[in-house]
């Protein structure tokens, strides 16, 4: 028996075209139902002319957008449950309010600096922004300090840049994951489709592709860590497909698994899988990492014996799909079906929920932040630390994970919605 699809509306860069965006999902759905609508970035919540200070665009080439309407209106909403990432052109004095994700207005909920989250039956992962390697291991400035010195045009372009925080969580998951979102491409997708096509359209794409820099190499690593079901991107302005055939991956991860390590062993493979499904034009990972003890003495005194062992039945391989920015003619939108988990609860009640999976990472991350902030991200164990992060409660209680529903005005209120989450599950 074939299991129930969501058809699922997929749109590239949104560049604050939502009421063009909106016009045309509400007459695909009109033909065929859309269950849920995913904007993959450069979404520009432009609240006011007051954010144009904290978003990357020439002031000749600024303008307000549509978003300002569906915030300051709570009646205003879009055709279908919208999704958003961040990219690299939004108003972060707005976004940097809501790091855990929010809603930004009526039905329209972003998915924070990195994400997890359930939504009828379907299990979808998010990483926000885009990769630069000097800023992967720094802290960003903090939005009271910004707005105090009205410094937000200076350290802009590097709020955008991905943060080792943001992909700890990610790279801990082991439970299959039908959608990862991300704003770039992961950098070695482009191996694995039609390049001769695009560099039809996108000759100057050839020079980065040539030194294997089209992309984030930390979600092409992320990519084959999670071996998703579908990755979806933006960014570069051009459809582009391709599909990514994955070794087998079943890892040992019982919580005891085995005798913990001594501090200054040498862990040689930072990646779970084999080298099979990586393209030869792309490099390996930094063989020099670490192991990561962050277990106390007592714990490493004895050797419990094995308990259930988690096995991961990640896909064989994974769907790749970039889209277009929304332009007229432009290869900005387009509809996928996915299947549904039926067993899962936002199945039965249509409700979006957080993951308790990636709950629990960033729990574990806040209890080790000091080592976290401390270990360069090339050098940490992911098995080693998943088995030290033990398993996360299996007998949920489904109501403690259940995103709050929409009420008039709380997207003026992004505060209190980061409270709720840090006071429910960080505290």
């Amino acid at each position: 028996m074939e299991k129930p699809q969501l058809r699922i509306a997929i749109e590239g860069c949104c560049h604050g075209e939502l009421n063009n965006i909106f016009k045309e999902v509400s007459r695909l759905h009109q033909q065929n139902p859309i269950d849920l609508l995913i904007i993959l970035g450069d979404f520009q919540s432009l609240r006011s002319t007051a954010d144009f200070c904290s978003i990357s665009i020439p002031p000749k080439y600024q303008k307000l957008g549509d978003f300002h309407n569906y915030y300051n209106n709570d009646t205003w909403g879009p055709p279908v449950p919208t999704l958003f990432i961040g990219g690299n052109h939004e108003s972060m004095r707005h976004l940097m309010l809501l790091p855990h994700g929010g809603y930004a207005s009526k039905d329209i909920y972003y998915l924070g600096y990195s994400n997890m989250i359930w939504f009828k039956g379907v299990r979808i992962g998010s990483l926000s922004g885009i990769w630069k390697q000097w800023d992967l291991e720094r802290s960003r400035t903090e939005w009271s300090q910004l707005e105090r010195n009205r410094s937000w045009q200076k350290n802009v372009r590097s709020l955008y840049h991905v943060r080792k925080s943001d992909v700890i969580p990610l790279f801990m998951v082991r439970e299959d994951v039908d959608l990862m979102l991300s704003h770039d491409w992961p950098n070695g997708v482009v191996y694995y489709g039609n390049m001769q096509q695009l560099l039809k359209y996108k000759p100057f794409f050839k020079q980065d592709i040539d030194k294997r820099e089209l992309g984030s190499p930390i979600s092409w690593q992320l990519l084959r860590e999670l071996k998703p079901k579908w990755w979806l991107s933006a960014h570069l302005h051009v459809k582009f497909e391709a599909l990514i055939k994955h070794t087998k991956r079943t890892l040992n991860l019982s919580d005891d698994a085995d005798v913990r390590k001594n501090n200054d062993e040498i862990a040689l493979n930072l990646s779970s899988d084999s080298e099979e499904d990586v393209p030869s034009t792309f490099q390996p990972e930094n063989k020099d990492e670490i192991v990561l003890d962050l277990s106390s003495e007592e714990d490493t005194k004895q050797v419990q014996k094995p308990k259930k062992k988690k096995k991961i039945n990640a896909a064989k391989e994974t769907k790749f799909l970039s889209l277009d920015k929304c332009l007229p003619r432009r290869k900005y939108l387009e509809v996928i079906n996915v299947e549904a988990d039926t067993s899962h609860p936002s199945w039965q009640n249509a409700q979006m929920y957080w993951d308790p999976e990636f709950v629990h990472n960033l729990q574990y991350m806040e209890k080790n932040k000091g080592i976290m902030k401390d270990t360069p991200l090339e050098q940490m164990n992911w098995n080693h630390i998943i088995r030290e992060s033990g398993f996360y409660d299996r007998d949920i209680d489904w109501s403690l994970y259940t995103v709050p529903n929409y009420t008039p005005g709380i997207q003026r209120r992004e505060n209190e919605q980061t409270k709720l989450f840090i006071d429910r599950f960080l505290t």
